[in-house]
């Protein structure tokens, strides 16, 4: 599958991903599971605007949006609504 991403929307999903990663969801947050990790290198490697995802990648994504309870920028809306999309294909 591939995600596209505007660069603001990449740092909503890097937000997410820190405030769940350091915001300790496994303990006292020094604990990265490997995919949060491949998926975060994917994030900062990423050439033009095209994420190469898996689904279960996708549904992390989606479980790091909830660190934000409820409340979402456009740019989050934005890449819920894509990830949303790709899960339906």
């Amino acid at each position: 599958m591939i995600l596209e991403l505007t660069d603001r929307e990449v740092r909503a999903v890097s937000i997410w991903a820190e405030n769940i990663i350091h915001g300790g969801h496994w303990g006292d947050g020094d604990v990265i599971v490997p995919e949060e990790e491949i998926i975060l290198k994917k994030l900062h490697s990423m050439k033009g605007n095209r994420l190469s995802i898996n689904e279960i990648e996708v549904k992390i994504i989606l479980a790091w949006s909830d660190s934000t309870l409820g409340i979402h920028t456009m740019e989050e809306e934005s890449v819920i609504k894509k990830l949303k999309s790709l899960l339906r294909t």
